[in-house]
């Protein structure tokens, strides 16, 4: 099943490089990831669309919020969201 999450991120190197490496070999796959800017010019927004079981999801959404420069982390349940 696909998942969507909404990342506010710091806008420093190495963000997208710390994120990808976290699906390296796990239980849940990176389907898409899109960046886009928002209204502060030191932050970025991610959106990711997993596929995965729902306790993987959470896992990860666990794991991201982990990582130093992620500032949110948002599950969409909005299946209109993964099409």
């Amino acid at each position: 099943m696909k998942h969507v999450l909404s990342l506010i991120v710091e806008n420093h190197e190495g963000v997208l490089s710390r994120i990808a490496r976290l699906f390296d070999g796990r239980d849940y796959r990176l389907e898409s990831l899109m960046t886009s800017a928002t209204d502060e010019p030191e932050t970025s927004r991610m959106t990711l669309v997993v596929s995965g079981a729902m306790a993987a999801i959470e896992k990860v959404e666990k794991q991201l919020c982990k990582l130093i420069d992620v500032i949110e982390v948002d599950v969409v349940h909005d299946a209109a969201a993964t099409r």
